[in-house]
C-alpha cells in the first residue's frame, strides 16, 4: 500500500512538472511572437489542467479529476461556437454528471475476500482468526460513509471502537461530531473534498496526523493547544485524501 501510495505521489509529482513546463514554454512562445489561440489563457484551462494533473495524481480513481475538465469544457465551449448559448446546457450535463458520480461512490459495505486473507476498506490486508475460518470485519457501526454531492450533511458518531472511514464533499459540505466517539492506535479518515467543504470535531486529547494533499485547498486545524493530546500515541487520527478548490475544518471543544 505505502508503494503504491509513493508511485502516485511520483506520477504526479511528473505530470505536474510537465503541465508546469508547459505552460512556461507557451507563454516564452507567445512572448517572442507565436500566435496562440486566446481561449488557451483562459481560467477554464486552468481547471482542465489541473482535472488532468489530479487525474495521473490519484491513477484516475478519484472522481474529481472529471469533475473538473468537465467544469472547464463546459465554460469553454462557448469560446469555440460563440452563438452557443450555456443555460440551456447546464442542468442537463448536472444530470449527466450526477449519474456518472453515482457510478463512481465507493462500495460502502465492500470487503475483498479469500482464503486466508482480506482487504479492508482502506485497502490494508488482514489475516483471518487463527483456527477460526472467520475474517475479522468491522462492525460498520464501527466505520463511517459520507456523501454529500450539491448538499450539506450532519451527522454524530458515537462508537467507542471507530475504525475510520470516507468522507467525500462534492459540492457541498459536511459536518461530522466525533466527540462522543472513541479510537485505539491509529484510525484513518479519508477525504475527497471537491469544490466542498468538510468540518470534523473531536475530542480534545486525540492527536491529529495531517496528510492531505490537494490544488487551491486548505486544512484549518481550530483546536486549542492541548498537550495531552501531543503525547497521546494511543489516539491518532490520521486525515488522508485530496481536496481541490475546498477546505477541512478541525475543531475540538
Amino acid at each position: 500500500m505505502e508503494k503504491y501510495n509513493d508511485k502516485n505521489r511520483d506520477n504526479g509529482r511528473i505530470i505536474g512538472g510537465l503541465i508546469i513546463i508547459a505552460v512556461g514554454a507557451v507563454l516564452l512562445l507567445r512572448n517572442t511572437g507565436v500566435d496562440f489561440p486566446r481561449w488557451l489563457f483562459s481560467w477554464p484551462m486552468i481547471l482542465i489542467l489541473v482535472g488532468i494533473y489530479s487525474g495521473f495524481k490519484h491513477n484516475f480513481k478519484n472522481p474529481s479529476w472529471l469533475i473538473l475538465i468537465g467544469i472547464g469544457g463546459f465554460f469553454l465551449v462557448q469560446k469555440f461556437i460563440p452563438g452557443l448559448s450555456r443555460e440551456p446546457l447546464f442542468w442537463p450535463l448536472v444530470i449527466i454528471a450526477a449519474g456518472v458520480l453515482f457510478m463512481l461512490r465507493p462500495r460502502h459495505d465492500a470487503f475483498a475476500f479469500n482464503k486466508n486473507k482480506q482487504t479492508d476498506i482502506f485497502g490494508n490486508t488482514q489475516t483471518t482468526l487463527v483456527g477460526s475460518g472467520q475474517s475479522v470485519v468491522p462492525d460498520p457501526s464501527d466505520t463511517i460513509f459520507v456523501r454529500s454531492v450539491f448538499s450539506g450533511v450532519k451527522r454524530n458518531m458515537l462508537s467507542k471502537n471507530f475504525q475510520g472511514g470516507t468522507i467525500s464533499s462534492i459540492f457541498g459540505g459536511s459536518e461530522i461530531d466525533f466527540t462522543q466517539a472513541d479510537i485505539n492506535g491509529n484510525v484513518v479518515i479519508r477525504f475527497e473534498v471537491l469544490f466542498g467543504g468538510a468540518k470534523i470535531i473531536i475530542p480534545s486529547h486525540w492527536a491529529v496526523q495531517n496528510e492531505i494533499e490537494g490544488v487551491f485547498h486548505g486544512v484549518d486545524d481550530n483546536r486549542r493547544f492541548n498537550p495531552d493530546a501531543a503525547l497521546n500515541p494511543g489516539k491518532v487520527l490520521v486525515l488522508k485524501g485530496s481536496v481541490t478548490f475546498g477546505g477541512v475544518e478541525i475543531r475540538s471543544y
